[in-house]
């Protein structure tokens, strides 16, 4: 319950007529996520619905854990109806992608198509560190003790991994996946800062068994990406261009509010906000923040809309209480200019649609992770004019 200054029970707020779209675009994504069947039999969430050829692709470790997160987030405010959903996909982690205790492959391998085939077998430790995450949350809300067992290991594995500076590997080299050197240049094959949302899992699994290394290397995950900061708040993604990806840059703005405020360092959040803050003074007049940046000899912008980016600028905007500004609200506009409205075909309609390739290709598929960004970022935005609590730092998706 929302308390006032004084300690008692908040006054109730009326919803405003300007936040009501946002809400009911929320509660329409996760309608989608609970009743489309975006989640498969197995219990593991498909990435996407393509609405062109009709088909799911892989089932995706990575997205399902976002979504045992969801729905402890949704429990926590009194919607307890994704629950059951969180627990199938707790069995399908601990059970069918778990390849080695505390180690996720990051496809169903049955279901992995096209180029993404490559990556089926790798055991990113980026997705160990969302699935952790998830496996605290569903513990908490739940009291699951195959959550916490599956949590447990993954703390372990997931500690051999995080260097003492708070580097880490993408994966672990195996006979199946390679080695992480010899991928193709992306910030997702490389360490980067990316990595310091692995934080948020480890810090929440610090405070739940008092485990004083996953504190340490939480932190040091988060130390390790301020030093990859700009003075302006910009977080360099890829060291040799000098150029920066929204959507990791984002990642590691949403760790660093996270473990700051779970630690209560202040250098933390500031670094995060000052990230907030240059991500959203460039945002253009469409709503679109840059999906690329870069400068000098690398220089160019590019816009074409990633819409789980523009779904975590604005979430990052209310979590620094600057969600009522001009360009915050051109980001709403554009989010929810993204959301399928297609009531004929209830396995897209309500989800929010990926945005376009790097390229500018239209990639209109109802994609899971994506519309959970959008759904908690759009009530985040909502709940200030609604007298609702701030986000619980171990709910953040």
């Amino acid at each position: 319950m929302a308390t006032g200054p004084s300690g008692g029970a908040a006054l109730p707020r009326q919803r405003s007529a300007q936040v009501a779209p946002s809400v009911r675009a929320a509660d329409r994504a996760v309608r989608w996520l609970r009743t489309s069947s975006i989640q498969g039999a197995s219990g593991g969430y498909r990435s996407w619905f393509d609405r062109t050829s009709g088909q799911y692709p892989f089932e995706y470790a990575e997205v399902t854990g976002y979504q045992v997160t969801l729905a402890a987030w949704l429990a926590a405010r009194g919607d307890t109806g994704s629950l059951p959903d969180a627990d199938r996909a707790v069995a399908w982690l601990a059970g069918t992608v778990q390849a080695e205790p505390g180690a996720f492959r990051c496809l169903e391998a049955g279901h992995a198509v096209g180029r993404f085939r490559a990556k089926a077998d790798r055991l990113y430790t980026f997705d160990a560190g969302i699935i952790l995450q998830g496996l605290v949350a569903h513990h908490r809300a739940t009291g699951s003790d195959l959550a916490r067992r599956t949590a447990l290991a993954t703390g372990r594995w997931l500690l051999r991994h995080v260097a003492a500076d708070g580097t880490l590997d993408p994966w672990p080299a195996t006979p199946t996946a390679g080695r992480w050197q010899d991928a193709p240049a992306d910030w997702s094959t490389r360490p980067g800062v990316h990595h310091a949302k692995v934080a948020i899992g480890l810090a929440a699994l610090a405070e739940l068994t008092g485990d004083g290394d996953a504190r340490r290397a939480a932190v040091a995950l988060c130390e390790d990406a301020l030093r990859h900061q700009l003075p302006c708040g910009r977080f360099v993604t890829n060291p040799v261009a000098g150029s920066t990806n929204l959507h990791p840059h984002s990642y590691a703005a949403e760790a660093l509010w996270a473990v700051g405020t779970a630690t209560g360092r202040g250098d933390l959040q500031e670094a995060s906000e000052r990230a907030t803050l240059w991500a959203l003074a460039a945002v253009d007049a469409d709503g679109l923040p840059p999906r690329r940046w870069a400068e000098g000899a690398h220089g160019g912008v590019v816009r074409h809309p990633r819409v789980d980016a523009v779904a975590q600028v604005l979430r990052l905007a209310a979590l620094h209480s600057v969600h009522t500004t001009a360009a915050a609200r051109r980001l709403t506009a554009a989010l929810l200019a993204h959301q399928v409205d297609d009531p004929a075909d209830p396995r897209a309609d309500g989800a929010f649609a990926f945005g376009a390739s790097t390229a500018g290709e239209p990639l209109p598929h109802a994609n899971v992770w994506v519309s959970a960004f959008a759904a908690q970022a759009l009530l985040l935005a909502a709940d200030d004019r609604r007298g609702a609590p701030g986000l619980d730092w171990r709910h953040l998706v």
